[in-house]
C-alpha cells in the first residue's frame, strides 16, 4: 500500500478593498452628530485615546492635564474602520502631552490628513487600512 497525501485547506484569498481619501476631516463628540451621520466613503474621523479612557466626560478637548493620542478611523460606506496612522505621522504628531491642549493638536493633525486628499488605502488582513505603498516612493527616497 502506498502512502495516502493528506488533503489540505487551503483559504481563498480575501479581495483587495481599497478607499480614497476625500479630504473631510470630522472631530468626534465636537462636530454635530448630523455632520458625521452624513459621512461619505473615505471621509476620516479623529477621536482621542487618553491614558485613562472614562475620563473625557470630566474634561474636553480644551483643557490641560491629560496625555494621550488621537485615532483615525476611515468611512468604508457603512461603517468606520481604524486606520493604521504611523506611515501617516512618523515623528508621533498625534499624541499630546498633560501641558498641551488636545483641541490643538487636532488641529495640527487634521491640516495634515486634509492635505493627504486623494491618498488610497488599502484593507490589512485585519480589517484596518493603511496607505499603500508604491514602488515609485521607495525609489524616490533612496
Amino acid at each position: 500500500m502506498g502512502k495516502r497525501n493528506k488533503v489540505r485547506y487551503v483559504s481563498k484569498p480575501k479581495d483587495r478593498k481599497t478607499l480614497v481619501l476625500t479630504g473631510k476631516v470630522f472631530l468626534k463628540y465636537e462636530d454635530e452628530d448630523e455632520d458625521i451621520s452624513k459621512a461619505v466613503k473615505g471621509d476620516i474621523m479623529c477621536y482621542p485615546c487618553y491614558e485613562l479612557d472614562s475620563i473625557f466626560s470630566q474634561i474636553g478637548y480644551h483643557q490641560l492635564g491629560h496625555a494621550g493620542y488621537f485615532k483615525v478611523d476611515v468611512f468604508e460606506g457603512n461603517v468606520w474602520c481604524l486606520v493604521l496612522i504611523n506611515d501617516f505621522f512618523p515623528h508621533k504628531e498625534h499624541h499630546f502631552s498633560k501641558t498641551e491642549r488636545p483641541i490643538d493638536t487636532f488641529e495640527l493633525i487634521g491640516g495634515i490628513l486634509v492635505a493627504l486628499e486623494a491618498t488610497t488605502l488599502e484593507r490589512t488582513y485585519r480589517e484596518h487600512y493603511q496607505p499603500i505603498e508604491t514602488p515609485d516612493a521607495e525609489e524616490t527616497e533612496a
